[in-house]
C-alpha cells in the first residue's frame, strides 16, 4: 500500500476484507490455548491479574498480533477511503507508515491530511 499503490498486485489484495485474516489466526493460534487464564483475569479483573497476565510471553505475542491485525484493518480503510475521495498518496504514505507503529497516531494524521485537502480542495472550486 506504501510503496506500489498503484500496483494490480496491492489493489486485488486490499479489495479482500480478509487481508485481516492471517493476524487473526496468529492471534487465534496464540490466545487459544490460554484461554483459561485469560479469562480467569477477566473475571476479577484488576492491575495485578492483568499484570501477571500480560507479563507473560504468549500474551505479549497475542497483543503484537492483535495490534498488527487492527493496524492492517485501519490501513486497509485509510488507503480504500482515500482513492476514494482522491486524496493524494504523497498524503496517505506517511499516515500508513505511521500507523504500522503508532496505529492511532497515524489515523488522526490521515484524518487531518484528509480534513486539510478536502478543504483545499473545496476553496479552490
Amino acid at each position: 500500500m506504501i510503496f506500489f499503490p498503484r500496483a494490480a498486485i496491492t489493489a486485488r489484495v486490499i479489495a479482500s476484507p480478509w487481508i485481516v485474516a492471517p493476524p487473526l489466526v496468529c492471534y487465534l493460534a496464540v490466545t487459544l490455548p490460554h484461554l483459561p487464564e485469560l479469562v480467569a483475569a477477566l473475571r476479577a479483573p484488576s492491575p495485578e491479574a492483568m499484570a501477571t497476565v500480560m507479563g507473560t510471553p504468549w500474551a505479549s505475542t497475542m497483543y503484537w498480533t492483535y495490534a498488527g491485525g487492527f493496524d492492517l484493518f485501519v490501513g486497509r480503510w485509510m488507503f480504500l477511503d482515500a482513492r476514494e475521495r482522491g486524496v493524494p498518496h504523497a498524503l496517505v504514505a506517511p499516515a500508513l507508515f505511521t500507523s504500522i507503529f503508532f496505529g492511532p497516531i497515524g489515523l488522526a494524521l490521515y484524518a487531518a491530511g484528509r480534513a486539510l485537502y478536502g478543504a483545499r480542495r473545496g476553496a479552490g472550486k
